[in-house]
């Protein structure tokens, strides 16, 4: 999917509190249209990113444009009403002692009132049956859906998210998420998702900023951050691979399960997701199976070599693997980077 307009650009931010770094040389560029996640491990600056961009707070440096306006900077700074800008809180944030349309007629103008948004807005998020029902009566998944209603009744540029489906339980989170998304593709709105769930931004999200300290350090379509990390904390944010240690000359790395090209030269990180391990039972093989995980769907083997270190591949349940079994190893793509000193 192309993206032609970059609707918020932010460069060199940082933000401290009591001179405890949060924010450093942070960078984000959102296209419109596009739906973008941040995601990150708690206290990385995924939340604090998401508020300085919504106006709730200030920068101690760096520019935040919107439109290719400056919103924010060491001369500017524009408030949270006047940036067109709508946020969905963790906590969904309602109004108890307001019914589900009042609750969402909120920041609704008087114009767009009379022109009937509070209703079409109730029917985009599927609210209409609930419209008399306060929060209290209300599940966490529709609490969800009247908080995306309330910021999407303005006519927002942009929806910011944090955390949205945290307080969900596993069923629910993926259903609303995918309903989330179709609206969000439906009203062509842009959106910025802060998230610690890998599963959440790598099948949300068009493109995919990994925070760590404060600073993105990778921020491509989630294709490229799940194959090509340029780290091991990237590789280690969206999955769980196999992390080998080797050394590379001449333009190969040799690591514990063989030998790989590499562009980089000296002490590298190998990562091996496994899924692009494939095992086949052998009598002379080299590896021994040591535990097998299954999942219904595909199966986690566990295998270790004689040096006792143990690696994981994932594939279908069509073969039974029992603790013991010899079994040869064959790589499908392994990704290399210099190792983090």
């Amino acid at each position: 999917m192309a993206f032609e307009k970059l609707i918020i650009r932010a460069r060199s931010i940082s933000k401290s509190y009591e001179h405890e770094n949060v924010l450093s040389d942070f960078n984000l560029d959102v296209w419109n249209g596009s739906i973008v996640g941040i995601l990150g491990m708690s206290g990385s600056g995924k939340t604090t990113a998401l508020r300085l961009i919504a106006g709730f707070e200030k920068p101690d440096a760096g520019v935040i444009e919107m439109r290719n306006e400056i919103i924010s900077s060491e001369d500017i700074f524009l408030p949270p009403e006047d940036r067109n800008v709508g946020m969905v809180f963790q906590d969904y944030a309602l109004f108890p002692h307001l019914n589900v349309e009042k609750n969402i007629s909120f920041g609704i103008s008087k114009g767009d009132m009379k022109s009937g948004r509070l209703e079409e807005v109730l029917s985009m998020c599927n609210l209409e049956k609930y419209r008399n029902k306060f929060p209290q009566e209300l599940s966490g998944g529709q609490q969800q859906r009247v908080a995306l209603a309330r910021a999407l009744g303005p006519k927002p540029e942009v929806i910011l998210l944090d955390e949205p489906f945290t307080s969900l339980d596993a069923h629910m989170a993926r259903d609303l998420r995918e309903e989330v998304v179709t609206l969000l593709r439906t009203t062509e709105t842009t959106a910025i998702i802060v998230t610690h769930d890998q599963e959440e931004a790598l099948s949300v999200c068009d493109i995919v900023s990994v925070l760590e300290d404060g600073k993105v350090i990778q921020s491509a379509t989630p294709q490229e951050i799940y194959l090509n990390p340029v780290s091991q904390t990237v590789a280690n944010s969206v999955g769980d691979p196999n992390i080998l240690k080797g050394f590379s000359v001449d333009g190969r790395v040799q690591t514990s399960l063989g030998s790989f090209v590499t562009a980089y030269n000296g002490a590298l990180d190998v990562s091996i997701r496994p899924e692009c391990i494939e095992l086949t039972l052998d009598n002379e093989g080299s590896y021994i199976v040591t535990e097998c995980t299954f999942y219904g769907h595909d199966q986690v083997v566990s295998f270790s070599n004689n040096k006792g270190e143990v690696f994981r591949a994932r594939s279908l349940p069509n073969t039974i693997y029992e603790s013991g079994d010899k079994v040869t190893v064959n790589i499908s793509e392994a990704t290399t980077f210099p190792s983090k000193i």
